[in-house]
């Protein structure tokens, strides 16, 4: 087997037309046979019932389509479509009737359509040898700076895998080197599309390698590419690089399922709007020489997750980072702690620097790395589908159900209530006027006053 990962696109989508043909036998649809004579003239006339397998896959190749293996057959084919249904003598270059010919040459005289392995396996061993007829195995390989392996090597599938130096060969310029990201395949001497296939998923490895644990992750500028038992020939990685700041990231025989599976997740995850954004962020801070170099950068991706419209402005982000990330009891520290690294960041803005003259609490380099464990979580929670990607109501929504008892109440503004009419205060009753004047020390009785009690006044 020379292409993996071909083969097992392939056999997927040929399982699930497998299950889709049999599962329409059992509703009652036909397969209409050819009675073809096979009589020579010098014998008994012989017949033979030969199935219309062609007319039948033609007649669900709508429903074979829409199969979820489909659109992964079709991509892992690719350009060797043109050569397989050359090979089969039809015409075309796409993909979709280059599995149809496939289909039906596995179903070739077939009265069924359960999957049939061995069959598979020889018509797959057909296509490998029209495909890769003038192919040579091709191995393109880059230094991965900041990983240490404990074990030879980690299939990461499709051809890629991470293996420790000195367990393959490598050019001389590579030695010393602890740790190689390599792609191997089966192409043409001039097939140049190996190279940047390479560098895409080298690029993908190293994005998920920094979310999957912190550590000193960078890739190298300078590849390396080998055909067959040619020289190595250097090639341009293009955007590599970056600091190596941090502990180098270690990968053990434990590791290696996990990490491949974490992979495989996170390529499927959405990586769209704020989250491609705040993704690009996290990936500038990581390749940053110094932690606090990387905080402006940790700090906008967060704005994108968070406060994408600047709604809340700066005062409320550590409020909702706290909401997301800190444990129960901690939703307090966790807001200090974020707030420190806002100021922080005006610190460093002004000149300031890891080991400068910060006066605060804790150190720098103890906030640079709490929020960039912080992003890591979010982004990776994200990415795997634990948390939807807006993040914004979500914390919202955990700050309306726990309050925080020690900070200020949450409500809800999101819907506008209108607020209930305050009652009209009652009027005051005026007060009542005293009419017994005998009581009014110093003033002697007199018949000609008015009645009016206001008005006492005496006699003129």
């Amino acid at each position: 087997m020379r292409n993996r990962a071909l083969h097992v696109a392939l056999r997927n989508f040929a399982l699930e037309a497998a299950a889709l043909l049999s599962e329409d036998l059992k509703a009652g649809a036909e397969l209409e046979f050819d009675v073809v004579d096979e009589s020579n003239g010098r014998g008994p006339t012989l017949y033979r019932y030969a199935p219309r397998v062609g007319e039948f896959l033609a007649a669900r190749w709508p429903d074979l389509r829409s199969l979820p293996a489909c659109p992964d057959a079709a991509e892992a084919l690719g350009a060797g479509a043109a050569a397989y249904l050359r090979g089969n003598g039809l015409p075309g270059a796409q993909a979709e009737p280059a599995l149809a010919a496939m289909l039906e040459r596995i179903y070739e005289d077939a009265t069924s359509f359960a999957f049939p392995e061995e069959r598979f396996e020889r018509v797959y061993r057909e296509l490998e040898d029209t495909l890769y007829r003038d192919a040579l195995q091709t191995m393109v390989l880059a230094p991965m700076h900041g990983v240490e392996m404990e074990v030879p090597r980690i299939d990461l599938g499709g051809g890629l895998s991470l293996v420790r130096a000195d367990s393959i060969d490598t050019p001389a310029e590579l030695r010393g080197e602890q740790t190689l990201c390599l792609l191997e395949r089966y192409a043409a001497p001039d097939d140049a599309s190996i190279e940047p296939e390479a560098r895409m998923r080298w690029a993908r490895l190293v994005t998920g390698l920094r979310l999957w644990k912190a550590g000193a992750v960078a890739l190298g500028t300078v590849g390396w590419r080998r055909a067959g038992e040619a020289p190595w020939l250097a090639v341009e990685i293009g955007e590599g690089g970056g600091a190596l700041r941090g502990d180098p990231l270690v990968l053990g025989a434990d590791d290696a399922a996990t990490l491949l599976g974490f992979l495989e997740t996170i390529d499927a995850g959405p990586r769209s709007g704020a989250v491609s954004f705040a993704l690009a962020r996290f990936e500038m801070g990581c390749a940053r020489a110094q932690a606090t170099e990387a905080l402006s950068d940790h700090l906008l991706a967060l704005r994108s997750l968070l406060d994408p419209n600047g709604e809340i402005g700066i005062a409320g982000l550590p409020l909702r980072l706290a909401a997301l990330c800190a444990e129960e009891g901690e939703r307090r520290a966790v807001q200090r702690r974020a707030e420190l690294a806002l100021s922080l960041e005006r610190y460093v803005m002004c000149g300031g620097r890891e080991h400068g003259d910060w006066i605060g609490p804790d150190s720098p380099l103890a906030i640079a790395g709490d929020l960039e464990r912080h992003l890591r979580a979010l982004l990776r929670d994200v990415l795997c589908g634990y948390l939807e990607p807006d993040l914004k109501a979500v914390a919202d929504d955990i700050l309306l159900e726990v309050p925080d008892p020690f900070h200020i109440e949450a409500r809800d503004l999101r819907v506008e209530v209108p607020p209930e009419p305050e009652p009209e205060p009652e009027p005051e009753p005026e007060p009542e006027l005293e009419s017994d004047t005998s009581e009014l020390e110093g003033v002697t009785m007199s018949v000609d006053w008015d009645e009016d009690p206001l008005s006492y006044s005496a006699p003129v």
